[in-house]
């Protein structure tokens, strides 16, 4: 009995010093606190300088923005025709379309691409009328391209008739008098100090509407005042124009005086035989003032619309329907008028306003 119980004791404590070694083995094999904290724990997130990066690196690409060219408004006109409108009967012959233009479409000049060569240059520089390359072409066109094709023809017209009326090319300023009822353009011209001197009268070949102020869109009036040149348009659809700046301080009182909204603009002294609102000069007589305002400026430019003549016949008294300020109106228009001697009449003036050059 006593020797079992012995064994039992050497037993036991044979395990128990098997399982203290073992234990002692493990610990000695663990690593230490330290580097268990390098294994498991995660690196923290690099801390990166944001100006060693390329700005695409943290920020996406933004889309590309189109930057203006900040020129004269004269140098970058672009104009997209709108449809032609019904013709209207009045004092003007051949009504059948207008030079409405919208303004905005002329914040900016665009150029066209430059196509790859396919036929001979005379054909590529002559496109079919009507032809995508040609309204292409003809729309493209910045004001110094458009005066390098129509400018030499006509400085030599224009020098000619200063030349006839005795009269310096080119002045520092320019009138043009428009009579609605002898559908005449009269030019006149002055040095820096000196008086107007007529130079030349143009026929106007179409406008539309009667006697009387323009009050309204559509109203189809030429309106009456005294007035400046806006811009000058390359690209006209009426070959060149350039825009008088109607409404002008008078016309907008009045309006508000009489409640009126919508005055209407985009009045126009262009080229062609067609408008309905505008003053239509013919092709050849629309590039002579086009030359000439870009050659004197377009500040330096009076434009003065009169119903008739009011350096002869007087200024009218008020009729029925008509606005109650028109004869001050008027009145200021004559007291205009007055400095512009009259040109000859008709029959008597020079060879060149006989032909209608």
């Amino acid at each position: 009995m006593a020797l079992s119980h012995r064994a039992a004791l050497v037993t036991v404590g044979a395990v128990a010093t098997t399982a203290v070694a073992a234990f002692a083995l493990v610990i000695d094999h663990l690593p230490d606190f330290a580097d268990v904290s390098a294994v498991e724990a995660r690196p923290a997130p690099a801390q990166i300088e944001t100006g060693a990066l390329p700005r695409s690196a943290l920020y996406p690409e933004a889309e590309p923005r189109i930057v203006e060219d900040e020129e004269e408004p004269s140098a970058r006109l672009e104009f997209v025709p709108p449809g032609a409108l019904e013709p209207s009967p009045g004092l003007w012959p051949s009504v059948v379309a207008s030079e409405t233009e919208d303004a905005q479409s002329w914040t900016t000049q665009t150029e066209a691409a430059r196509a790859p060569a396919t036929k001979t240059a005379a054909v590529a520089s002559n496109p079919r009328i009507g032809s995508p390359a040609a309204v292409a072409q003809s729309r493209s066109r910045s004001l110094q391209q458009r005066l390098n094709e129509i400018s030499p023809n006509a400085t030599e017209r224009i020098a000619e008739k200063f030349k006839v009326a005795k009269v310096a090319w080119p002045p520092a300023e320019i009138a043009l008098v428009a009579i609605k009822d002898q559908r005449s353009l009269e030019l006149y011209a002055r040095p820096a100090s000196g008086a107007w001197t007529f130079v030349h009268r143009y026929p106007v070949l179409a406008a539309s509407g009667s006697a009387g102020p323009k009050l309204t869109r559509g109203d189809r009036q030429v309106p009456e005042g005294v007035y400046g040149i806006s811009y000058l348009n390359p690209n006209s659809r009426y070959h060149v124009s350039m825009r008088v700046n109607y409404p002008n301080s008078f016309d907008r009182r009045m309006a508000a005086k009489d409640k009126r909204r919508d005055l209407g603009g985009d009045i126009m002294i262009h080229g062609k035989k067609s408008s309905a609102g505008c003053l239509a000069m013919g092709d050849a007589a629309a590039e002579e003032l086009f030359v000439m305002a870009a050659e004197v400026g377009v500040k330096n430019i009076k434009v003065v619309i009169a119903p008739t003549d009011f350096r002869s016949a007087g200024v009218p008294a008020l009729k029925p329907g008509q606005p109650e300020w028109l004869p001050r109106l008027y009145v200021e228009v004559a007291s205009e008028l007055s400095q512009f001697k009259a040109p000859p009449a008709e029959g008597t003036g020079s060879l060149l306003s006989l032909l209608g050059l």
